[in-house]
């Protein structure tokens, strides 16, 4: 799999949005605003995915692939749960947060990030960027 400069340009973006969603959701719920903390949630993973887009829609535009945004998603996954877990382990989590909900998510998100991947080999294996290989070689 290749890394371009769309990827590392998500990946630059993607910390920044998880360093102010972390400090944002543990300063929240120190303050025990609960609801605001799904608010604050929601917004971080719009904000996520759009970020994902518009880097994915650029990549594919440049790019001879079929990839179904599978590095994009690894990408997050690695980002999103390694800092959790440095966060963790520097101490800034609030009294309210539980390693345990770090741990699980990765897990469950792993579920799911492991049948994208199995997804993305079957669809890899059949196409040229999104162009059939029965098409292309009639």
């Amino acid at each position: 799999m290749k890394i371009t400069a769309n990827q590392l340009r998500f990946a630059a973006v993607l910390l920044a949005l998880t360093i102010v969603f972390r400090f944002g959701l543990s300063r929240l719920l120190d303050m025990q605003y609960f609801t605001l903390v799904w608010v604050v949630a929601s917004v971080y993973a719009i904000a996520a995915f759009l970020t994902g887009w518009y880097f994915g829609r650029k990549d594919h535009e440049s790019l001879p692939i079929y990839d179904i945004g599978f590095r994009f998603h690894l990408t997050t996954y690695i980002i999103c749960n390694v800092y959790g877990e440095v966060w963790y382990l520097l101490g800034f989590q609030s009294r309210y947060e539980d390693i345990l909900v770090v741990h699980l998510t990765a897990l469950y998100w792993g579920v799911f990030l492991l049948l994208h991947f199995i997804v993305f080999i079957a669809t890899r294996k059949n196409a040229i960027k999104g162009i059939s290989k029965t098409e292309i070689f009639e």
